[in-house]
């Protein structure tokens, strides 16, 4: 048998049981065939075999995401980017919003993303007022970076029928002042307005393919998809993989911004389940969103915010609600999962999946817990016990520790995102960027994993820092176990799926502080190079 592609003069870092590191990888079709000496995968090549001399450098598994929001990200790349630092001020977002309505047909949304009102210089949210100054003839929605907050103009406001006389829904904030609707609008008042203004079916199919092609030069192979748009967005997966748009391969997560209980309610109906589908594109775990944003702040918290004693975050659902969902989809085959962030929703998402397992035991669930961002030591042994998979976003403590630090002062900042104590306990935390609330860069992600500092440099307990290889393994084997895949990807071993990324130097001869300066030279998916750089 001749291979299709040899890679040799490693280290090729397997990820295999033993994490050991060989010199040479042999491909063929889309699968590993060898792996060993320089000279022992050199035996397999033949007049068409293409022959790549590593020099050096690493050769790594496919990076997997395991919670990453494809569909927004592809969509924000589309819109006008307000992030911080590129972004100072509403008076700067104002000047962006005008320029967009030149280009936009009157009538048409514009549409901005990324905005941290804690880093404006006004300290605050843009409001109705500021939007219908720069855009006055087009309904305009802003994102902030969590992706819980929006802030609207009258004109959406209009379009979404809500006025000063609208009551904030349940689990939601319309944020008022003296009796009017500023256009701030917070947790599931956010989730309903958007209603009005998703994208359509082919926006969303140009915002796929935009966000692949973004991740393949990442490395990344493999995405958790963590949802978005709902019943349009599944649609429209499936039409850009039959258009050949897409070639990462995607877990799809049974999730909607807008209404998601009756989303999750038609699925856990239909009499499929998590794993139906094919390699490149299948269903994954039935999610609820129980509480908010971890910078907001509006995550929910079993004691008051440090930052403000009268706060201790928001919640979507309540116990009974989670309870009951958790209870049918675990019974219906499907695997569950919430965004959970605070200690008090973490603790909700667990006492759920317990009451689950109780009444319909199953060994092998592989339930989850989305950020699972705040916890403490008896979270810990829960976890531990009920054998519940974390997906962590080390990457987070970078853009938003310092606010951490802040809002839930130095005991529960020190406490949040720690990998280290989930893998001390032999808990299978898998890796995740959240992204578009933060970068999607998997390299960067890992960095921050194993050096836990802030953007100002502060570091947030150096003892939940995690090795090099530990890192790596959780945005590859953890990430495919998580998704039930670990027979087939996140390792390189004979047999697998030949999904793999090469980097730009040797990872391991990397010291730790400059992980964050490697990029990706190369990314094969399913045998196939599909990103050299």
């Amino acid at each position: 048998m001749k291979a299709d592609i040899i890679f040799f003069n490693g280290p090729i870092i397997t990820v295999n049981q033993n994490n050991s590191v060989v010199d040479g990888i042999a491909i063929k079709g889309n699968k590993i065939i060898h792996i060993g000496s320089k000279e022992a995968v050199l035996a397999y090549a033949g007049s068409n075999t293409r022959k790549v001399d590593l020099k050096g450098r690493s050769l790594i598994p496919g990076l997997i995401d395991s919670h990453l929001h494809m569909a927004v990200l592809g969509a924000n790349s589309l819109a006008i980017d307000c992030r911080s630092p590129g972004v100072s001020s509403i008076e700067e977002i104002k000047n962006l919003i005008r320029e967009a309505a030149q280009v936009t047909p009157k009538g048409q949304y514009i549409r901005g993303w990324g905005y941290d009102h804690s880093k404006l210089a006004e300290k605050r949210h843009p409001n109705k007022w500021d939007l219908d100054e720069a855009a006055p003839d087009h309904p305009v929605i802003l994102t902030r970076v969590c992706a819980h907050i929006s802030t609207h103009n009258s004109k959406s406001l209009e379009l979404a029928g809500i006025t000063d006389l609208t009551p904030d829904p349940e689990g939601g904030i319309m944020e008022r002042e003296n009796g009017h609707i500023t256009g701030v609008m917070k947790e599931n008042a956010h989730m309903k307005i958007l209603k009005t203004s998703q994208p359509s079916k082919e926006e969303l199919i140009d915002a796929m393919e935009a966000a692949n092609d973004k991740l393949i030069q990442e490395g990344i192979t493999t995405v958790h998809d963590s949802g978005g748009y709902g019943f349009i967005q599944m649609g429209a997966i499936q039409e850009a993989i039959k258009r050949n748009k897409l070639q990462i391969r995607l877990y799809s997560m049974i999730f909607s911004f807008v209404e998601n209980l009756n989303f999750v309610k038609e699925y856990t109906q239909i009499g499929l389940h998590t794993g139906f589908g094919n390699e490149q594109f299948k269903l994954g775990p039935v999610k609820l969103m129980i509480d908010g944003s971890s910078s907001g702040p509006t995550a929910a918290t079993l004691e008051p915010y440090t930052s403000n004693p009268q706060d201790s975050g928001i919640f979507s659902m309540s116990q009974e609600q989670v309870d009951s969902i958790i209870m049918k989809a675990h019974a219906a085959g499907w695997q569950v999962t919430s965004h959970a962030v605070g200690d008090k929703a973490v603790t909700m998402i667990v006492n759920a999946i317990e009451k689950a397992l109780v009444a319909y035991p199953k060994e092998d669930h592989r339930h989850r817990i989305e950020h699972c961002a705040m916890i403490n030591d008896d979270l810990l042994t829960r976890i531990q016990r009920l054998g519940i998979i974390p997906i962590a976003n080390p990457i987070f403590l970078y853009e938003f520790g310092d606010g951490y630090m802040k809002n839930y002062g130095k005991e529960r900042a020190f406490k949040m995102f720690t990998a280290k104590s989930f893998l001390n306990r032999g808990i299978m935390v898998a890796g995740s960027s959240d992204c578009p609330i933060t970068f999607s860069n998997p390299i960067l992600n890992m960095h921050l994993a194993i050096n836990r500092e802030t953007q100002t440099g502060q570091v947030i307990n150096s003892e939940e820092r995690v090795s090099i290889i530990e890192a790596l393994r959780m945005f590859t084997y953890n990430g495919a176990y998580a998704s039930f895949g670990e027979d087939r990807k996140g390792s390189i071993e004979v047999g697998k799926l030949a999904d793999l990324a090469v980097l730009s130097q040797s990872l391991l001869d990397t010291p730790p502080e400059n992980i964050k300066d490697i990029t990706v030279d190369m990314t094969v998916i399913d045998g196939k190079i599909v990103y050299e750089k």
